[in-house]
């Protein structure tokens, strides 16, 4: 499959201001993150973004810019990238800028959930991992509910099912490029302002979305703890 993956990227934070531009190891965050979705291997990989700063460290990295208007979402930012490029492909991949130790096996493995095509009944593939009662109760950590198949059922930000088994959300998108124009034209609904999940619109709108078993997910960076966290993850790796 011809792959496409996409990283948001936006200035404004309000847990963490610029935390795209926040040094790690002598490099921006984003240019980190940038990095480690270049290492899955994919056909064509770039940061979308409406900031100059941002596009600049990045072109400087060596990496694609593609330069967007503002966007409520990632995933509107990342729909406006895939025509703007007018890439001829078969995945859109949507890697979130605050993944600076994303796994490349984790992305490989959300794109081939997704199959390609034909009698695939699928429209967006993402990635859940094991979780304990940690993760249950904690609202920040999404658990989504798999029916047959690997098909999401719900994602919910309280400990579902009842009782377990739980997975935890990684949020890692691939879609197919219809798909992705379709899902970022939907309305808002009530599922999805009650969670705070965008993916919640999708299957209330009927779109069939695989869930792919993965490892634990790296850390992303959200606030200040987290970005500690992170740099302390790098500097003990060398």
């Amino acid at each position: 499959m011809r792959v496409l993956a996409v990283i948001p990227a936006r200035r404004a934070s309000t847990r963490l201001p610029d935390k795209m531009l926040a040094d790690l190891g002598g490099e921006p965050l984003v240019v980190r993150t940038w990095r480690r979705v270049c290492a899955a291997g994919f056909d064509r990989t770039c940061v979308a973004t409406d900031d100059d700063e941002i596009a600049a460290v990045v072109a400087r990295a060596g990496g694609e810019v593609c330069r967007t208007g503002a966007a409520p979402n990632g995933t509107v930012r990342v729909a406006a990238a895939a025509v703007a490029l007018g890439a001829a492909v078969d995945v859109v991949l949507d890697v979130q800028g605050d993944e600076p130790l994303v796994e490349p096996v984790t992305l490989r493995a959300v794109v081939e959930g997704l199959g390609g095509g034909g009698g695939s009944p699928f429209e967006i593939a993402t990635g859940a991992a094991p979780g304990g009662e940690r993760e249950a109760t904690d609202p920040a950590r999404v658990k989504v509910v798999v029916g047959a198949g690997g098909r999401a059922l719900y994602f919910s930000r309280a400990a579902v099912p009842y009782g377990g088994p739980y997975r935890v959300h990684v949020g890692v998108y691939a879609f197919r490029p219809d798909t992705l124009q379709r899902v970022a034209a939907l309305p808002e609904g009530d599922l999805e302002r009650t969670e705070r999940l965008e993916q919640l619109r999708w299957l209330a709108h009927g779109i069939a979305l695989r869930v792919v078993p993965v490892a634990a997910p790296a850390p992303s960076v959200d606030t200040a703890e987290d970005l500690a966290r992170v740099r302390a993850l790098l500097a003990a790796a060398g």
